[in-house]
């Protein structure tokens, strides 16, 4: 799944939130209000965590966001996490984990 297509559809899934989007380093930035809180790149779905939320992605050996496209090479970004398949297929979790995300504080 492409970027663009990927976007359409968490679009769709995460309405009515007030999420908007913007293109960053190949990828697309989400924002919920305003406030970035997560992106897709490479067709594939990431949100902020902090140390609260980030032991339900990594109990499900969720990657973290390693984006590849970088002049000094590959980076971990240990704070972004993809999303489940389960919760991306779920609009309702979908909506509860993409709020989650949101209200993380830098």
């Amino acid at each position: 799944m492409t970027n663009d297509e990927l976007l359409t559809s968490v679009l769709d899934r995460l309405a009515p939130l007030p999420i908007t989007s913007r293109n960053m380093f190949g990828g697309k930035g989400l924002y919920f209000d305003g406030s970035f809180f997560g992106v897709i790149f490479d067709g594939v779905l990431y949100f902020r965590t902090d140390e609260d939320s980030r032991a339900a992605y990594t109990a499900r050996e969720m990657p973290a966001l390693q984006p590849k496209y970088r002049p000094r090479g590959p980076k971990t970004v240990d704070r972004h996490f993809e999303v489940p398949p389960e919760v991306l297929a779920d609009a309702v979790l979908l909506r509860e984990w993409a709020l989650r995300s949101a209200a993380v504080r830098r």
